[in-house]
């Protein structure tokens, strides 16, 4: 992705890609995001939709109140959603994450008194889990280069080239695409022998 788009990101949402400027060692974010241009309004929506969460919250039992600074009610607020690695893999964009919920929610969980909060943790994972395959699937239908219409694309006319989700126009005028002679993965003939001598 270029510099410019990789910064609007990271200012947009620090919370999500607080790890873009750390050590490979530490995050794969150190590598920056490896996708081209195309894919930065998925991304972007995406991001949006995993931070715009409501909270919720839950009673907690008389005893456990101290915890909760004497509170009846304690809110569960969404947990952080932390990108750990952003690419495209087999013609799709990839997006690893790790979720951190609060201290004392999992303190309050890990007693075992309280089921809600397994479920409640468990609708946020399946909530997130959920745009991010959105995201992900959206970017097979989204050129990688230009983010028009897109179709799986493969190099060298044959299967064992790179995969790339390209649109038509953008495989044949792109000079470096062009290059390497990406063709639409349809086009490909479907033949057992083509397989074999391929």
């Amino acid at each position: 992705m270029s510099p410019n788009l990789d910064k609007q990101l990271c200012e947009k949402y620090p919370s999500i890609f607080v790890d873009r400027q750390t050590s490979v060692l530490h995050s794969c974010m150190g590598w920056g995001f490896e996708c081209n241009d195309g894919w930065y309004d998925i991304i972007d929506s995406m991001c949006q939709a995993c931070t715009e969460l409501y909270s919720t919250g839950i009673s907690i039992d008389p005893a456990d109140r101290d915890q909760n600074d004497g509170n009846a009610f304690f809110q569960v607020n969404p947990p952080k959603f932390i990108a750990t690695q952003v690419k495209e893999k087999f013609g799709m964009l990839r997006f690893y994450y790790k979720l951190e919920f609060d201290e004392k929610l999992n303190k309050l969980g890990e007693s075992g008194k309280y089921p809600d909060i397994i479920e409640i943790k468990n609708g946020y994972r399946n909530y997130i889990d959920g745009i991010v395959h959105y995201a992900e699937i959206l970017s097979s239908r989204t050129c990688e280069y230009s983010g028009k219409p897109g179709e799986l694309h493969v190099s060298g006319g044959h299967r064992g080239g790179w995969y790339k989700t390209l649109n038509i126009e953008e495989a044949k005028t792109n000079p470096e695409l062009a290059e390497r002679e990406y063709i639409p993965v349809k086009n490909l003939p479907k033949n057992k022998e083509y397989l074999l001598d391929n």
